[in-house]
């Protein structure tokens, strides 16, 4: 395990104006995104001095910019100002907190009055005494992360430009949030960096070349090290412009979308943008599936794609352009549910193609933020199955989660939402299901959660607006009902029917018909074709089950169950049988209290005490299955002595793996009888 890092390491430059004399004309240059030539003869100077730390400690998630945010962060630089309207100011303000970083106390005071006559709400803004070089706080400001105790914290890099004053900026962040401060020794810039929150990034080849004194291999490593990164995708830059920004061209809107610009043929880089738009058409996005690729029309390199991510709202830049109402609708089509604001450029600093809304505002993670990761279930599933739904929450408020907030929100074919609970299973993992659906049926779906610091999260982020989607088909050789039920004395006269189903394109052998268990003598009494039998593509065979009374050997229990194994090519599954304790009674007349099989707590959480008691020396076998039939864990397979015998299980599988909660069958089998009971494991 790594070591955890002190807070902060603080590291000291040579500072420079926000209007900087070129020591080359000798003349003063107010500074721009690009550098100046008086920069670029300091190049030598980026990273000098700078401090690495230790990693956080894994697992490390890099925080995404369209997760919850607290904040944002802009810049009022002397000498230069502002460099985005008053009117995005007043809008940001109106959801989150904006944090300006100002030289002095005497700066936070006009800028105070500047925000009460403009009618922003001051009640959301804070302040950051510092002094700075620009105001591209995207490209300097800090990068966001959690750890493996779902601490937020800030990685921070040298910023490829010789401006110390805006590289110091995220130490200071760190140190007025009270979160961990991290150091990862890699020159880079905000605008050319970002992620999907899913152990994927991105950036144009200028990472490489900026850090040329590390291969390809070691540059990616360091970003797995501290960004928790497993892919990083490193592209050439379409544009061909000075910036190389990947800002400046796409922008992932989700872990499973991305916006990529698009120009007519008859611009100078339509092939490599193209090209660009055709990568992430062909990569397989953290879901599973190819990345939903949307394309914003740029024809006069508009900078439609540099635009910010605000929890529910979509902030980007107008250009005045004929071309910017159907930008707008591109992100409202991609983005349902969130609000898409235009804002145009102030006019002293207005939107540039390399250098609009996302270069000048950097978002400020929520602290405390509550996070659901779940991979979806997408395309096409069986329908004679339930849907697992599994999920991971981060918790970095470290207050508890309010356990039935942990929601399936599910709705059929567009009907009504309805609730599945989750169940915490260990760690951050929960667990549950979405019932199974007749074939043809769509499926949407969205996750929730709460803690009782009062936060609470959906996944996607957006929730019911845009859900989750899976469309039930036929798929397998399957039963109709799984599940046969024996509640009255005329359903065990008269026989329960099951409809085993050829659900494939093709045929399908089915081999055999198999009393599985056999804790009483219940029979197939009839199947409508002979077995072995080939089933043809959307053949039936049925099969009825008769249960004689009175039957059962042994204590009586709110159900007796055993099940039929079906067996075919193309594998096995279990019918299970429920017979109600009321319809039985034994041969011998009453059931013998020393002969029970036991457990003790149940349910129970953690572990629970099995007992059996052996009438005499002999083999014995205790084994749990799941609701399914299927093998689970076997506790003992070996000769026992008589007497009572007593085993511990911890709620595992075989392997050692912590089983979900539910209902499990535990059976204990000997070479006269078998006995099941029902155990429930609770999370």
């Amino acid at each position: 395990m790594r070591k955890i890092c002190p807070l902060l390491f603080l590291s000291f430059f040579l500072t420079i104006p926000a209007a900087a004399q070129d020591t080359l004309s000798g003349r003063m240059v107010p500074l721009k995104h690009i550098m100046t030539d008086d920069e670029r003869s300091r190049i030598a100077l980026i990273g000098k001095g700078f401090v690495e730390t230790d990693p956080p400690v894994d697992p490390i998630r890099n925080v995404a910019e369209f997760d919850r945010m607290q904040g944002v962060l802009i810049a009022y630089p002397s000498g230069t100002g502002f460099g985005i309207p008053m009117s995005l100011i007043k809008e940001m303000a109106s959801d989150v907190t904006v944090t300006t970083i100002v030289a002095s106390q005497s700066v936070r005071t006009t800028l105070i009055n500047q925000y009460v006559a403009a009618g922003v709400d001051t009640s959301h803004c804070d302040f950051l005494i510092a002094s700075t070089n620009s105001y591209w706080t995207r490209d300097y400001g800090p990068w966001f992360v959690t750890d493996s105790a779902d601490q937020v914290g800030i990685v921070d890099f040298p910023y490829n430009r010789p401006r110390p004053l805006d590289d110091e900026i995220p130490k200071k962040m760190a140190a007025m949030l009270g979160i961990p401060w991290y150091g990862m020794d890699l020159v880079a810039t905000g605008g050319n960096y970002m992620t999907e929150g899913n152990d994927n990034a991105a950036s144009t080849t200028l990472i490489w070349t900026e850090n040329s004194g590390m291969t390809h291999d070691e540059i990616a490593q360091k970003v797995n090290d501290y960004l928790g990164i497993e892919t990083y995708h490193v592209r050439p830059d379409p544009n061909g412009d000075y910036i190389f920004h990947i800002d400046c061209w796409g922008k992932f809107l989700a872990p499973d979308k991305i916006l990529i610009r698009k120009v007519p043929p008859s611009h100078a880089r339509y092939a490599q943008i193209e090209a660009a738009a055709a990568y992430w058409t062909a990569t397989t996005c953290p879901y599973g599936y190819p990345y939903k690729v949307f394309r914003v029309n740029t024809p006069q390199n508009q900078p439609y794609t540099n635009s910010i991510i605000v929890n529910d709202k979509v902030l980007m830049p107008f250009m005045n352009s004929q071309w910017d109402d159907s930008a707008k609708a591109v992100y409202e089509a991609a983005m349902p549910g969130y609000e898409v604001i235009g804002f145009t450029g102030y006019s002293a600093h207005p939107w540039e193609s390399t250098d609009a809304l996302h270069c000048r505002v950097m978002g400020i993670a929520d602290v405390g933020l509550l996070h659901i990761r779940h991979i979806p279930i997408s395309g096409t599933r069986p329908c004679e199955q339930n849907y697992a739904i599994e999920a991971d929450i981060y918790n970095s408020s470290q207050q508890p989660i309010v356990a039935d907030s942990v929601l399936i929100r599910y709705r059929v074919n567009g009907g009504t939402y309805q609730s599945a609970a989750m169940v915490h299973t260990s760690g951050r993992h929960y667990t549950g299901l979405i019932p199974m659906q007749p074939a043809g049926s769509m499926i949407e779906y969205y996750l929730t959660a709460a803690d009782q610091s009062g936060r609470h999260a959906c996944a996607p982020f957006i929730g019911a607006a845009d859900p989750f989607t899976f469309q039930t088909v036929y798929t397998n050789l399957t039963a109709v009902p799984d599940t046969l039920w024996f509640e009255t004395p005329d359903d065990c006269m008269y026989g329960k029917i099951t409809q085993i189903h050829n659900y494939l394109a093709g045929p399908l052998s089915l081999n055999e018909l198999q009393m599985y268990g056999q804790s009483w003598p219940w029979w197939v009494d009839s199947v409508s074709v002979s077995i072995p039998h080939v089933l043809n593509s959307g053949d039936s065979v049925a099969v009825r089950v008769k249960v004689p009374l009175p039957v059962l050997r042994g204590p009586l229990m709110e159900y007796e169950t055993d099940s039929l194994r079906v067996t075919s090519a193309a594998g096995a599954f279990h019918v299970i049988i429920m017979v109600n304790r009321d319809l039985l009674t034994t041969v011998a007349g009453s059931p013998d209290p020393g002969r029970t099989l036991r457990n003790y707590p149940n349910p129970f959480r953690d572990e629970t005490t099995i007992g059996y008691p052996m009438a005499r020396a002999g083999m014995l076998t205790i084994e749990i299955r799941d609701m399914h039939g299927n093998l689970v864990r076997t506790l003992t397979s070996d000769r026992q002595e008589a007497g009572d015998v007593r085993l511990v299980w911890d709620a595992t599988d075989d392997r050692g793996r912590p089983l979900p909660g539910g209902i499990y069958l535990c059976r204990a089998i000997t070479t006269d009888r078998t006995a099941t009971i029902r155990v429930v494991i609770v999370r």
